[in-house]
């Protein structure tokens, strides 16, 4: 049952029209009529184009995938694991390469302000990544890593940056070690905007290796003793800041 079984079902012939010349398919899930072409459909197959055009378009085959996201996490959490540990070191660079491009050439800039709704869901997300640290754990954490980034070492003192044009000097990312881990002392290092950036959602072991120019050993050897050993002086029970300022006022 492939493609021949596909162009000989009535229902193949159902979903195709002839437009003004423009070869139409009717999405099985929105019922919509769009153009059958790349930029609405996905195909069957890239490396057997032959195959043709899958029957749902590309909006819904997307909604559809992040609703199954959303219902089963932990396996899309083992599925992207297993990816992530059978792919190759070239690939891997090849995808961070790709990423650098795209901020450079402004496509993530581009894409932030065409998708407002993802954006607004992924910084909704994105809070509850934030590190639940106070000033005093985040000023111990950095002097451990002598005021650098903890990845490529440079000093707190040349960490500059540019927003809207304005360059000036800024303070270090609480970086998560463990993109999915705690939001506490005993997964945070400070790093750089380049290197926060880089990392992304890739695991330590996948990122920060003898391939990445950045590497050093020493380093490596810090933060793995800082996340398993030595963050334990230094942590303290966290007060959110309204209990905080209740305490305080008492």
């Amino acid at each position: 049952m492939g493609s021949k079984y596909i162009k000989t079902n009535p229902i193949f012939f159902q979903n195709i029209r002839m437009t003004n010349g423009i070869k139409e398919r009717k999405c099985t899930k929105c019922q919509e009529w769009k153009p059958e072409t790349t930029e609405y459909f996905y195909m069957r197959n890239k490396s057997k184009p032959e195959k043709g055009f899958g029957s749902e378009c590309k909006i819904c085959t997307r909604d559809r995938f992040q609703k199954w996201i959303e219902n089963n996490p932990e396996q899309y959490k083992i599925t992207t694991k297993n990816k992530n540990d059978n792919m190759s070191d070239t690939t891997r660079v090849i995808r961070r390469k790709l990423a650098n491009k795209q901020r450079e050439d402004g496509y993530q800039k581009e894409y932030q302000n065409n998708n407002p709704d993802k954006m607004k869901k992924y910084s909704e997300k994105r809070r509850h990544k934030n590190h639940k640290i106070n000033k005093t754990e985040w000023e111990n954490c950095k002097k451990y890593f002598d005021c650098k980034c903890a990845y490529c070492g440079l000093p707190l003192s040349e960490h500059y940056f540019t927003r809207k044009g304005v360059t000036k000097l800024g303070d270090f990312h609480r970086e998560h070690v463990d993109h999915e881990g705690n939001s506490d002392l005993s997964n945070c290092v400070p790093s750089c905007g380049s290197c926060n950036d880089q990392k992304w959602k890739f695991t330590l072991d996948e990122w920060y290796n003898e391939n990445n120019p950045k590497f050093s050993q020493e380093r490596l050897d810090k933060v793995i003793k800082w996340i398993t050993e030595d963050y334990k002086q230094y942590i303290e029970e966290y007060i959110p800041k309204r209990k905080y300022k209740e305490r305080n006022k008492t």
